[in-house]
């Protein structure tokens, strides 16, 4: 998923599409159950974990062990478990869904922002 995400393949506007379509999902679920701000701010720190690992592993020049390899992919999503496990029990489908929403715009956020083309030459 996130090889389409930084491909060539995955234009400017298929990335629109999904951001927004993330926000109104968000914004469903938050018309249910809001989602305490602490949970808010780690959801989309763990989106930015994300593009900070994919990076780092797509620059890497060091032969990775493949366990070492396997836990740095699976490291977000273990994250973001952990964190719907401390989530309150009512609604938990909901504030589970904003969780994963924030955590997928904190990726998206940061990655369009790096991958930009830059406006001026200085």
């Amino acid at each position: 998923m996130l090889q389409f995400w930084y491909s060539s393949r995955c234009t400017r506007e298929i990335k629109l599409v999904i951001s927004i379509s993330v926000c109104v999902l968000v914004f469903l679920c938050a018309e249910q159950k809001q989602l305490d701000p602490i949970f808010t701010g780690l959801s989309i720190a763990i989106g930015v974990l994300t593009h900070v690992l994919y990076e780092w592993k797509s620059k890497t020049t060091l032969a990775l062990n493949p366990i070492l390899r396997g836990i740095l992919d699976f490291l977000p999503f273990i994250c973001l478990i952990v964190l719907m496990y401390f989530l309150p029990n009512q609604q938990r489908v909901f504030l589970a869904l904003q969780c994963v929403g924030f955590a997928a715009l904190g990726l998206f956020i940061v990655s369009i922002y790096s991958r930009r083309s830059k406006r001026f030459d200085h």
